[in-house]
């Protein structure tokens, strides 16, 4: 059966039948497995993005976990820098009263030790100008001893020369 404008139509079909074989023998060969590995590929990326969004949640509550210890560390570490401190503070005090009080008792010493040396002096000084007064004294009178001895022997001297001339 020759058709006008040489159409077979049995030729047609055979490739029609030769398409439909091609395209399910693709389908099952090529398609299938390209869109079974496609399919694995997106699951595969899914499951990927699941995991780090898991995994970055789990790193943030970390993360927070750890600012919330970092922040009870910090608020610690201020409470004992303050103790430290005050503890300090009163150390310091205490060592200064220690100290003040020692100035004192050296002080107290020194002045006592000074008025001891003070009174001794006075009386060093006191024996020391009566002994002074006392030589001095010696002196006067042994001066006017002298004087007196003298003035009798020139008393004397002159009565003996007023008798030798009567």
């Amino acid at each position: 059966m020759n058709i006008p404008l040489n159409i077979d139509w049995q030729q047609i079909l055979l490739h029609l039948a030769n398409f439909v074989l091609l395209a399910g023998g693709l389908t099952l060969l090529l398609y299938k497995p390209v869109k079974k590995f496609m399919d694995q590929r997106s699951e595969n990326y899914e499951k990927m993005d699941r995991e780090a969004a898991e995994k970055l949640k789990a790193a943030e509550e970390t993360k927070a976990a750890y600012e919330a210890q970092l922040a009870q560390a910090e608020a610690e570490i201020s409470e004992k820098r303050a103790q430290v401190a005050k503890e300090t503070a009163e150390a310091a005090e205490e060592e200064l009263r220690k100290a003040r009080e020692k100035a004192q008792d050296i002080t107290d010493k020194a002045w006592k030790k000074a008025q001891e040396e003070r009174q001794k002096l006075l009386t060093e000084t006191r024996q020391e100008i009566t002994s002074l007064a006392v030589k001095a004294a010696r002196k006067v009178l042994v001066s006017q001893e002298e004087t007196y001895d003298q003035f009798l022997k020139e008393a004397e001297a002159d009565e003996s020369r007023d008798e030798a001339h009567e």
